[in-house]
């Protein structure tokens, strides 16, 4: 760090020395991933997964279990003892005390560098403090059937819209410590399928396989397809296009349909194309996607 003055003013200056110089594997990695530790029920799953990863990419782990804040409306006309909200805080302390131990134990099995963080307030809205200085989140996919556990349910939908990286959603159903070897995209030929592959690149170049799959193309898209092979080829990524038409299916039940006939083991996709009130209303690609995946998925919004 040095000091330099500009019109009178004293401003820090910082120099960080990049080893190997500005290339291209520096650029494109993954060298900081963030996992949500609230999904109790699929908890060494999610910690499964985000390990292969962090141990795959050389990468730091960062755990993050978030207690939510018991708020008792001003309306509420009963009595809630404040002894039972205490009880409730306790029981998640625990719970969250027994989600950091076991990240420990199995980072520690596979040498790899960890933190973990236990705060308190709204899930994504810290979720997404921590994604500002990391280059992907991880959470479970949850179950919309746990009422028992709000900060977990519905919570993909949150943070796939709010977060500022890309965001990769484990399957509540399944294991997933190796996973990437075919990954398919999701490709339309607009911003949000653009940004989901441009952020999905340190895995596509370490993929075995990489298929492009366009859903229901309704005009002749030959050049732009063209276009995109030979961008991935540039950064070395030998990809195959597919083009399929399921007229009779939602664009989210093909690609999870795409997924088992081609093989792949990993989805990426832009997320919310359209507005996510009409999505959440009429449906959409992303909403069959959150409610029925079996493969992790990475989403960009």
């Amino acid at each position: 760090m040095s000091e330099i003055n500009v019109s009178g003013h004293k401003i820090e200056e910082y120099a960080i020395a990049i080893p190997g110089g500005r290339n291209e594997e520096t650029i494109m990695s993954i060298k900081t991933i963030l996992l949500h530790l609230n999904d109790e029920a699929h908890l060494d799953t999610n910690i499964e997964a985000a390990l292969g990863l962090a141990v795959e990419h050389k990468a730091h782990l960062i755990g993050l279990y978030t207690i939510a804040q018991v708020v008792v409306p001003a309306t509420y006309m009963g009595y809630v003892p404040p002894e039972l909200i205490e009880q409730s805080h306790q029981a998640e302390e625990k719970k969250a005390a027994a989600a950091k131990k076991r990240l420990e134990e199995l980072a520690a099995k596979v040498d790899c560098g960890v933190d973990v963080f236990i705060e308190q307030g709204y899930a994504p809205d810290l979720l997404n403090a921590h994604a500002l200085a990391v280059d992907l989140v991880v959470i479970g996919q949850g179950d919309p059937e746990a009422e028992n556990n709000a900060q977990v349910r519905y919570i993909a939908e949150e943070i796939v819209v709010s977060s500022p990286r890309p965001v990769l959603i484990i399957p509540s159903a399944g294991k997933f410590h190796d996973f990437g070897n075919h990954v398919m995209v999701a490709w339309n030929n607009t911003r949000e399928s653009s940004r989901a592959l441009h952020e999905a690149l340190p895995f596509l170049k370490k993929a075995d396989k990489v298929t492009l799959l366009r859903v229901n193309a309704t005009e002749d898209e030959n050049f732009e397809t063209k276009q995109i092979m030979a961008h991935l080829e540039r950064h070395g990524i030998k990809a195959e296009f597919k083009s399929g038409h399921w007229p009779d299916l939602d664009v989210g039940d093909a690609m999870l349909g795409a997924l088992v006939d081609y093989s792949a083991d990993m989805l990426v996709m832009g997320a919310y194309g359209h507005s996510r009130i009409r999505e959440m209303i009429l449906g959409g690609a992303t909403k069959s996607i959150l409610s029925h995946m079996t493969a992790p998925t990475l989403l960009s919004h």
